[in-house]
Formats: C-alpha cells, sequence, structure tokens
C-alpha cells in the first residue's frame, strides 16, 4: 500500500468514513461525455460555487453538444458533480478528454470551458486561468486559446 492510498484511508477514518478525493475514480468513468461534462462543471466550481445559471447553461450545453434530452443531461450534470468531487484535481480528466479527439474537438470543449465559465456573466480570475491551462493541456498556443476565447465570449 503506498503512502498515499494509507493517508487516504487515514483521513477517512478521522473523518468518521466520509471519503474525500478518491484516486481510482477515473478508472471507473464509463465514457469521455462523462469526463468532458465532469471537467465542465470543475470550471463551473472553480471560483467556489455553482450557481443557477452556470448550472443551467451546464444541462443546455450537454444537452446540445451530446444530443441528449434536458432530463438526461441534468442526470449527467448531477453525476458529473459527484464524479468533480471524487477526483482529485483536473489534470486526470483533462487527459482523458483531450489527448483522443481531434483539433476540432479540444476547441469546442475549449469553447465550451469558455461558455461555462461566463455563465454567470463575469469570467473570473480562476475560471480563466483554470480555462487557459486547460487550452495549453490541449495543445493550443495562446494565440488559439484567446481566439477562441474571443469567439466564444464576443470579445477581442
Amino acid at each position: 500500500m503506498t503512502f498515499v492510498k494509507r493517508l487516504s484511508g487515514l483521513l477517512r477514518q478521522a473523518h468518521g468514513g466520509q471519503a474525500g478525493p478518491d484516486p481510482d475514480a477515473l478508472s471507473r468513468i464509463p465514457d469521455d461525455r462523462l469526463a468532458a461534462a465532469a471537467l465542465l462543471v470543475h470550471v463551473a466550481r472553480v471560483d467556489g460555487r455553482i450557481v443557477g445559471p452556470e448550472r443551467l447553461a451546464l444541462v443546455l450545453l450537454l444537452a446540445d453538444r451530446f444530443g441528449l434530452p434536458d432530463e438526461a443531461a441534468s442526470a449527467m450534470v448531477a453525476q458529473a458533480d459527484a464524479l468533480d468531487r471524487e477526483v482529485d484535481g483536473v489534470s486526470g480528466l483533462m487527459e482523458r478528454v483531450g489527448l483522443g479527439g481531434d483539433e476540432a474537438d479540444r476547441t469546442r470543449l475549449l469553447g465550451m470551458a469558455y461558455g461555462i465559465a461566463a455563465a454567470d456573466g463575469l469570467v473570473g480570475e480562476f475560471e480563466e486561468d483554470l480555462v487557459w491551462r486547460m487550452g495549453r493541456f490541449l495543445g493550443f498556443d495562446d494565440e488559439a486559446i484567446g481566439a477562441t476565447r474571443a469567439e466564444v465570449l464576443g470579445r477581442g
């Protein structure tokens, strides 16, 4: 047993068995769509909480992107929310969704992230940083990230 797993177990015991981040959560994700949804939930939550407009934007974006009825998209947001709480950090989620897609898919994902970040009317500093880092991880340079940001947010 690794030190990290032992420490996680001790922390769970100290908190009455409440689980913290689960290092094996990524291996249990059924498909890349849920991983992408969890990544977008993380963007919405990075400033501390998910407000109504962000939750609605998540449902509408997922319904549109994956061709889901609103009820199914809402259920996916709930699953993604739970997954985001289980996963320790977003790098695993980014690897899961970012390395398999072509450039158009990666650009679409980056645009969706900017759309979620702006859903509450303001792209905060933490959201901006997270989405920019996502863009870099997805293989885009600053110019391409800026162009996607400008296209989604309608600003230069």
